[in-house]
């Protein structure tokens, strides 16, 4: 199923966005601080929907994880207009069976900018960087209890192949030709108030899936 209205309709609000209205960048070790002080922000909810347990503080294996310090995986940040992060996501590439390049996308939104859109602006842009790097499919890992975030996967790619494991559902959505010609350059300006409007107005079906409560 390719992209839909929503996530065309985000990508030109970002495009529009006003400068220091909120920005997307590439993140790395020396965010370490920054992205330890919001992990331990965000609610114990939050924080199972993303990393399956509690997780303040973070270890250093998981923070230099999400620093993206191995070097393999695309990190971005999200600020708001005060320099604020407010969230946070990545992708991980790596071959599956029979060769084919896919990529593991995690990300999480701070509580109070939850069910704004904002995790599906950041879906999108991981998506459309991972289809530009000739990565085939996406794995997105959803916890069995959550009943939202299974129905929005099954929704936007029905026919996605699932796998069961003793603590997650994982699902990999095929990308195909669904983000191609989306902008993947970095860093880029988000609409924060934009955003806002137009989740009021599709308010019930704009949450992102995977280890999320975006």
């Amino acid at each position: 199923m390719v992209a839909g209205s929503m996530e065309r309709t985000l990508v030109s609000c970002w495009l529009r966005a006003r400068p220091g209205s909120g920005l997307i960048r590439s993140g790395g070790p020396a965010d370490a601080e920054m992205i330890r002080d919001f992990v331990c922000g965000l609610s114990p909810r939050t924080q199972y929907f993303r990393f399956f347990a509690s997780v303040c503080p973070p270890s250093t294996g998981l923070l230099r994880t999400l620093c993206g310090a191995r070097g393999s995986a695309d990190i971005l940040i999200v600020t708001d207009r005060h320099g604020t992060m407010i969230g946070h996501g990545m992708a991980a590439d790596g071959r599956a069976p029979g060769d084919r390049l896919e990529t593991n996308i995690g990300l999480v939104i701070s509580d109070p900018w939850q069910e704004r859109g904002l995790g599906t602006t950041l879906l999108t842009l991981l998506a459309s960087r991972a289809a530009g790097r000739g990565v085939e499919a996406l794995v997105l890992d959803v916890l069995p209890e959550n009943d939202k975030m299974r129905g929005i996967i099954r929704r936007r790619w029905p026919d996605a192949a699932v796998e069961r494991t003793r603590d997650a559902l994982i699902f990999r959505p095929l990308i195909g030709t669904a983000f191609a010609g989306y902008p993947t350059g970095l860093p880029v300006a988000i609409d924060l108030p934009g955003l806002d409007r137009y989740a009021s107005n599709h308010a019930g079906g704009n949450r992102v899936p995977n280890r999320t409560a975006a």
